[in-house]
């Protein structure tokens, strides 16, 4: 476990405070660009026209560059979408670390690899990950949406 240890000055004492935590102990997701552009008139993003819809992009695809294991787009309203990197955060560097939507509902996303469950805000909701899904920023003009890191 990392730990940052801090001195502290109390008085004429002197304190040593400790930092750290479990989910420090976890690697970090490799960076790799993020540029996509997507057109929500286009038949293929339809699922994004609904509250609570998702896409799943490729890492490298017509709408461009995503990530490092794809990203996953949802429309919170019509205003408001969300972008997650596929990669789980839990063991990010295993080949089959790669989050997915739930095939039945589309409710929820889950990597099937170690079973990390996430719901749509990319919130950890079960399994053995305790951290979110990694974010990507999101802009809209007109109907054209940009995902970017």
């Amino acid at each position: 476990m990392r730990q940052l240890l801090l001195p502290l000055a109390l008085g004429s004492g002197l304190v040593v405070a400790a930092c750290g935590g479990k989910n420090e102990d976890q690697p970090l997701i490799p960076n790799a660009p993020v540029n996509l552009s997507l057109t929500l008139t286009n038949q293929e993003y339809v699922r994004l026209r609904f509250d609570n819809g998702a896409v799943m992009l490729p890492v490298k695809g017509p709408a461009g560059a995503g990530g490092v294991k794809g990203v996953i787009v949802v429309r919170q309203s019509a205003s408001n979408y969300l972008a997650f990197e596929r990669n789980c955060p839990y063991r990010p560097y295993d080949a089959c670390a790669t989050v997915s939507l739930d095939r039945n509902s589309g409710l929820f996303m889950r990597d099937s690899c170690c079973s990390s469950q996430f719901d749509l805000r990319g919130q950890p909701t079960g399994g053995p990950n305790t951290r979110p899904l990694k974010q990507y920023s999101v802009s809209l003009q007109g109907n054209i949406l940009n995902v970017t890191n």
